[in-house]
C-alpha cells in the first residue's frame, strides 16, 4: 500500500475514533465543522433533494457528503479559484446559486410553498406581477442588437439602457414592490438564452421573466417566511456554493467526468505514468484490451435506400441473406458477395470497420457506401477476437489515463482526510434522522 494511502486511512481511522460516543449539546445538531453546527433542518433540505434521485439514500450518507462538499468547496476557493475566471457560456455563479437554492427549497418545502400561495388567494407566483410584461421588441431592438463583430454582450450604452428598462413590477405577500430590470433578467441567462434575447425573441424573454419571478418567490419565502433559523439559511446558501466549488475542484484536479471538458490535468499526469506501470496494468487487465481481429461476413449491395429498407425488414423476419439476394438478383444494382473473411488492413477499411460492429449471427442495418449511390447490408456468421499489442499507443493511452485518474483520486482522498482532521469534523450520528 502506498504511503499517502496509508496516511489517509490512518487519518480517517483517528477521526472515527474521535467521534465515537460524541453527543451534541443541542439535539437538533447533526454535525459540527470547525465549531459551526449543522442542524437537522439543513440536513432535511438536502435529504429531500437526494431522495428525488434515490429513495434509499440514508441521512447518514447525505450528511457525510455535505461535510465533504463543504470541505472541498473551501479547498477549491483556497487553492484554485484564482486560476479560473467566470463562466462565459453557462449561468454566472450568482445565478447558478439562486437556481440551485430555489430547486432545493421547492422540493423540501413544496407543501409550505403551496400553502403560502393559497393563503394569499394566488394560483401562481406570477400573480405578484402588476400588469403584462414590458417587452416591446421594437423598442428593445436598440438595446439588444449585438455590436457587429463582437461576441454577444451588451455594450456600456446598452447596459445603461437595460438597467433603466423595467420588465415587470411585482410584490410578494408582506413585502415591498420590486422591479425586474432588463439588465437583471439578461444577466441571469446562459449564452443560449442571451442569444434569443439578441434575436428579439419575445416569447423567450417572457418565459425567462416568468421563470425569474417564480424563482424569486421561492427565494423570498426562503429568506423571510421559512421555518429555518438565520444560521440554517446561511448554511444552505453556503452548501449550495460549496457544491458549485466542489465540482470546480474536481475539474481542477483532473477528475471531472464531463466528456466535453478538456482535461489537461489528467493528460499531464497520464504523460508521467512510466511504461512499466502501463505494462503491469495491461498484464492485470488484459481482458480490457480485447478487439475484433476479423469477421466472416456476406454482403448484399442494393441500388437505393427504399429497397435496402424493405430487404432489411425481411431479414429481421428471419429470412437468410443469400435467399433474399437470389430473389432480387435480376434487379439492376443488386450484388451479393458470399461469406468471406474481412480483417484489419483490408483495402476497404470502412467496410471492415462497419462489419466489426455487427455481432456474430446478426445482420447490419443498411449503410450507404461512402462516395457511392448504393447501400450495403452485412451478415456476420463468425468473429475472431484478439488483444491489442501491449506496446501499442492505444494501450498506453487507455492504461495511462486509468492509472492517472487513480493517482488523482488518491490525492483527493488524502487531501480530504487532512481537511476533515484539521476542521475538527464531528458527526453526531444518534442525533440525525
Amino acid at each position: 500500500m502506498r504511503a499517502p494511502r496509508r496516511r489517509a486511512l490512518a487519518l480517517a481511522a483517528l477521526l472515527m475514533v474521535a467521534l465515537a460516543g460524541a453527543t451534541p449539546r443541542n439535539p437538533a445538531v447533526v454535525a459540527e465543522v470547525d465549531g459551526a453546527a449543522l442542524t437537522r433542518p439543513v440536513l432535511a433540505v438536502f435529504l429531500a433533494s437526494a431522495r428525488v434521485h434515490d429513495q434509499r439514500v440514508t441521512a447518514h450518507r447525505v450528511l457525510a457528503d455535505l461535510v465533504d462538499i463543504h470541505l472541498m468547496g473551501a479547498w477549491y476557493r483556497e487553492k484554485h479559484a484564482v486560476d479560473h475566471g467566470p463562466a462565459r457560456v453557462g449561468y454566472d455563479r450568482a445565478t447558478r446559486a439562486d437556481r440551485d437554492t430555489a430547486a432545493l427549497i421547492r422540493v423540501a418545502y413544496r407543501g409550505a410553498l403551496a400553502a403560502a400561495l393559497n393563503a394569499h388567494g394566488w394560483d401562481s407566483p406570477l400573480d405578484a406581477v402588476a400588469g403584462p410584461w414590458h417587452l416591446d421588441t421594437d423598442k428593445l431592438a436598440p438595446i439588444l442588437t449585438a455590436d457587429s463583430g463582437l461576441r454577444l454582450a451588451l455594450n456600456e450604452r446598452q447596459r445603461a439602457a437595460a438597467r433603466r428598462w423595467v420588465v415587470a413590477r411585482y410584490r410578494f405577500p408582506g413585502g415591498e414592490e420590486r422591479r425586474l430590470t432588463l439588465a437583471r433578467l439578461y444577466d441571469a441567462q446562459n449564452i443560449a438564452l442571451k442569444t434569443r434575447f439578441h434575436n428579439l425573441d419575445g416569447a423567450a424573454m417572457a418565459d425567462a421573466a416568468g421563470a425569474w419571478v417564480r424563482r424569486a418567490f421561492v427565494l423570498d419565502w426562503f429568506e423571510r417566511r421559512s421555518p429555518l433559523e438565520p444560521a440554517e439559511r446561511d448554511w444552505i446558501r453556503q452548501l449550495v456554493l460549496d457544491r458549485l466549488d466542489q465540482r470546480a475542484l474536481l475539474r481542477a484536479l483532473g477528475l471531472s467526468d464531463d466528456p466535453h471538458d478538456d482535461n489537461s490535468r489528467l493528460r499531464e499526469v497520464a504523460e508521467t505514468i512510466p511504461d512499466k506501470d502501463v505494462r503491469r496494468y495491461y498484464q492485470l487487465h488484459r481482458e480490457h484490451f480485447r478487439r475484433v481481429e476479423k469477421v466472416r461476413a456476406a454482403r448484399l449491395y442494393l441500388p437505393d435506400q427504399a429497397l435496402a429498407d424493405r430487404v432489411h425488414q425481411r431479414l429481421q423476419g428471419g429470412e437468410p441473406l443469400a435467399e433474399v439476394a437470389r430473389r432480387h438478383a435480376d434487379r439492376p444494382g443488386v450484388s451479393y458477395q458470399a461469406p468471406a473473411w474481412l480483417q484489419r488492413g483490408d483495402p476497404e477499411a470502412w467496410l471492415t470497420g462497419f462489419a466489426f460492429t455487427v455481432e456474430e449471427g446478426a445482420v447490419s442495418p443498411p449503410a450507404r457506401v461512402p462516395g457511392e449511390a448504393r447501400w450495403v447490408i452485412v451478415a456476420v456468421d463468425r468473429r475472431r477476437e484478439g488483444f491489442q499489442a501491449a506496446d501499442s499507443e492505444a494501450v498506453r493511452y487507455q492504461a495511462s489515463r486509468v492509472l492517472a485518474r487513480e493517482r488523482l483520486r488518491e490525492r483527493l482522498r488524502t487531501g480530504l482526510a487532512r481537511r476533515q482532521a484539521a476542521a475538527r469534523v464531528r458527526f453526531y450520528l444518534e442525533a440525525s434522522p
